[in-house]
């Protein structure tokens, strides 16, 4: 299984880009937004809820658009999505599980990604095998699996011939992704952090929601109402609870709806 390996390629390129961007390279306001909200909607609602959860469905041919918007978010190839995020929710809290807090703060936010022995562990467990086979079943997975490499490169490519400084955008949009999600591996399984707080207390693991990471999260941050329901689309329970990555999911569901 080689989708584990393209996290050391992308996820620390990106990274250490970004920084230098932060700290050095002038910043473009509009386009790192624009990059920072194609990360998040394609993380938060294409490669978690529909390609892991299947939290809803859409038109075959949004199918490929679905496929290759999360390619483009270099966090993996669409089988990496699906088989280490079932693999969570099977391990959540536990050693098992890759990025818990409890094996270590700064593992659990980002280090965990460039630990090839943790990630290879994952691919290693029987139902991490079976759910790879399942999901490489799908030609349009295989398609943007097999590919992975040349069209996240190809998209660099182009995006430097058209603006240089596009390069740097991304790549700042990229490390505000890479801090939404630390944060959700760590913040929203420590019980006791400010603003935490929990729907379903018959939840057996520690996941959390967070009043305030709720929302900069776009939706993300109901966690506790995630793991009470993992399937579930839209994770809102009150009216504060904002799910933004729900309600798109929501809007493109309905490409798949007959009429």
């Amino acid at each position: 299984m080689t989708s584990s390996k393209y996290l050391l390629y992308f996820i620390p390129a990106y990274t250490i880009t970004g920084l230098i961007s932060w700290c050095f390279m002038p910043l473009y306001f509009t386009a790192t937004l624009i990059f920072f909200l194609m990360f998040a909607f394609g993380n938060g609602t294409v490669g978690h809820r529909y390609f892991s959860h299947n939290s809803f469905s859409v038109a075959p041919s949004l199918h490929w658009v679905m496929a290759l918007w999360v390619t483009l978010c270099a966090y993996s190839p669409v089988t990496y999505w699906v088989v280490q995020h079932r693999h969570h929710h099977r391990f959540v809290d536990t050693d098992k599980d890759v990025h818990s807090p409890k094996n270590g703060l700064l593992k659990s936010f980002f280090f965990w990604v460039i630990d090839r022995k943790r990630i290879q562990s994952v691919f290693d467990e029987r139902s991490s095998k079976v759910n790879y086979v399942r999901a490489m079943q799908d030609p349009v997975i295989k398609f943007f699996n097999d590919y992975y490499l040349g069209i996240n490169l190809a998209w660099l490519a182009t995006l430097a011939l058209i603006d240089i400084n596009l390069i740097w955008a991304i790549s700042a949009a990229y490390v505000l992704e890479q801090l939404r999600l630390g944060i959700i591996n760590t913040v929203h399984h420590i019980p006791g952090m400010p603003f935490n707080y929990r729907n379903h207390p018959d939840v057996r693991d520690n996941s959390q929601n967070n009043y305030v990471f709720g929302i900069l999260s776009l939706g993300f941050g109901w966690h506790n109402n995630h793991h009470k329901n993992a399937g579930k689309l839209i994770l809102t329970e009150h009216w504060w609870e904002i799910d933004l990555e729900g309600y798109l999911g929501w809007l493109l569901s309905l490409t798949g709806k007959k009429s």
